[in-house]
């Protein structure tokens, strides 16, 4: 006996929310389905994503949009320029001491002694000196992530006076007449004669001297040039 074909009842429309479901599926299915096949390709593409975004802004702070204002523009480079270029007058008209700035910079240098308590005496020597110039360039270098270029000039001519103190130190490695924090006028707490008469080099110390204080020279150059250069950019834009 010959049975008739029953008709089937047709299908139910979807709704809108069971179409996006599926939608949303098939596209989940096909991506990985695609990254599958060209895995390693995807993943040197968003690799590449990556670095071009901690390269325009680094541990991926997003960079917020910066609206062109006097300050920006002008201002904060002029007056920039200006903090550097007294602060270099100060530097090399004061025999390297000037008025508050360096007597922060004789707070740095002690507590990079406090630090090395435990150290070696040689090194315990050296910290006090580096602390006092790393202190200033370390500060530079997170403003320049942030960045903030007028803290950052300033920052470096910071640095650069400082180093400047540093070489009339080295300077009076063989002399030791200068005054010194805590010395009970033996000279037994003279870090650079402690220092360069440890290494030998006692005999070198005006041409030490000279090339630290060269090294002050660029850097007030360099943040004059970056004063420079920033208000230029800035101008152009």
């Amino acid at each position: 006996m010959k049975h008739e074909p029953q008709a089937q009842s047709p299908a139910a429309p979807k709704t809108l929310g069971e179409i996006g479901r599926a939608g949303a599926g098939d596209a989940d299915a096909s991506g990985a389905d695609g990254a599958e096949a060209g895995g390693p390709s995807g993943a040197t593409a968003r690799g590449g994503a990556v670095l071009r975004a901690l390269r325009a802004r680094p541990f991926g702070v997003p960079a917020a949009p910066v609206a062109p204002t006097l300050w920006r523009t002008t201002i904060q480079w002029i007056l920039a320029a200006v903090i550097a270029t007294a602060l270099a007058w100060l530097t090399y008209s004061r025999e390297g001491w000037i008025p508050f700035l360096s007597g922060a910079d004789l707070a740095i240098h002690e507590f990079g002694h406090l630090l090395t308590m435990w150290a070696p005496p040689l090194l315990c020597s050296l910290a006090g000196s580096f602390l006092q110039v790393a202190a200033p360039l370390g500060l530079a270098a997170y403003f320049w992530w942030r960045r903030d270029w007028f803290a950052v000039i300033v920052l470096v001519a910071w640095a650069a006076e400082s180093l400047n103190n540093v070489s009339v130190y080295v300077g009076d490695a063989q002399r030791m007449v200068l005054s010194l924090f805590g010395d009970d006028g033996s000279g037994a707490g003279h870090d650079w004669h402690n220092i360069l008469g440890a290494l030998g080099w006692l005999g070198a110390t005006d041409q030490l001297a000279n090339v630290v204080r060269t090294a002050s020279i660029i850097l007030f150059v360099v943040a004059l040039g970056l004063a420079a250069l920033g208000f230029a950019r800035a101008r152009r834009a």
